[in-house]
């Protein structure tokens, strides 16, 4: 349990450091509203789009919460068991049904797939589409954050061109000849650079909404993806140690292969392809003998087919050799040990 809560901590953090720049943002509201002005439906989305970034990560930080609540009650549940507080059931119950979470459907996914046996080929898949989804809650704030800077440049550019556009147009139409002197020439130049200094000022100022939100967005992401990785790594433990074992050990009464269920993953997957070959290998004689070929045709294909099962089993029963004789080597490792620490408990007691 040292690790649980650290989904909120990410959240208050997240909440702290908006605060501060609300403050900021109330401080320098003035020059802020200056600069929005520039460029007001550019800047409108890209504020707009800020607002839905964060209003995503501080959704999914909440949920993350919940789900570290939800995993602590599964700790505490899976403790009363052992402490003979709770009945099994009970803890089942609060478990798979009392939330209703997409955490919880996996977990009872899992439940299905351990009480049925088949955890040692699938769990590591259900692990994976668990990573998935967590990477799922960072696509959208990731995506506002790389738009929010496309938008800010696409500010840059055309404020720029405006800027082009309105300089060429001074250098057209301005001539000192229309002017009875210097102070009107430089009068009406004046009058004519106000719309390419309005360029350069929506040009920045796209620039500095855009950059700046992107900064907020990926601060707050980079949380979201630290909570998520929290919040992963947890579940995992949560699972492997405690969830598992405690739905292994419900399924002992009920007459179990226990030797099947502690195979390796790679044993299970190598019997399923021989069972996969065998199929194979009688559908390819249905079709040879339907073809009705010659009897020597027929003995060849026979002798090839034995030959490849007979390489296919002699495969398996070196491996299950090997598995058989590290099982033994590690009984005896752990014989030793106990006899050892049987050994000097005695020595002490006798001294």
């Amino acid at each position: 349990m040292n690790n649980s809560g650290q989904s909120i901590r990410y959240l208050l953090r997240t909440v702290v450091f908006l605060l501060v720049l609300l403050a900021g943002a109330v401080v320098f509201y003035s020059d802020l509203a200056r600069i929005f002005l520039a460029n007001p439906p550019l800047n409108g989305i890209i504020v707009g789009l800020l607002v839905v970034g964060l209003v995503d990560v501080l959704w999914q930080l909440i949920q993350l919460a919940r789900e570290d609540r939800y995993l602590d009650r599964v700790h505490n549940y899976l403790a009363y068991v052992d402490q003979n507080m709770e009945p099994p059931e009970r803890a089942n119950e609060v478990i798979l049904y009392e939330d209703r979470r997409p955490l919880t459907e996996f977990m009872r996914t899992l439940h299905q797939v351990v009480i049925r046996g088949h955890h040692h080929a699938t769990l590591p898949y259900l692990l994976d589409s668990l990573g998935e989804r967590g990477e799922s809650r960072r696509t959208l704030p990731r995506y506002l954050a790389g738009t929010l800077i496309v938008l800010g440049l696409l500010g840059t550019f055309w404020g720029l061109l405006q800027t082009v556009q309105g300089i060429e147009g001074i250098i057209g139409t301005l001539s000192g000849d229309q002017h009875a002197n210097v102070a009107a020439f430089v009068s009406a130049l004046r009058e004519q650079m106000a719309g390419p200094i309005s360029g350069m000022a929506l040009a920045f100022s796209t620039s500095l909404f855009g950059l700046g939100a992107s900064l907020i967005l990926g601060f707050t992401e980079t949380q979201l993806g630290r909570a998520v990785a929290h919040g992963q790594t947890r579940i995992e433990e949560t699972i492997v140690t405690g969830l598992l074992p405690f739905w292994r050990a419900q399924r002992r009464p009920e007459n179990l292969d226990l030797e099947a269920e502690d195979r390796p993953a790679y044993t299970a997957a190598l019997l399923e392809g021989i069972s996969q070959r065998l199929d194979s290998l009688t559908e390819q004689m249905d079709r040879l003998l339907s073809r009705q070929p010659e009897p020597d045709t027929v003995s060849r294909s026979m002798d090839k087919v034995s030959e490849e099962l007979r390489h296919e089993l002699q495969e398996l029963g070196h491996r299950l050799d090997h598995l058989e004789e590290q099982r033994n080597r590690s009984m005896r490792d752990s014989l030793d040990r106990l006899a050892r620490v049987l050994a000097r408990d005695k020595d002490g007691g006798d001294a």
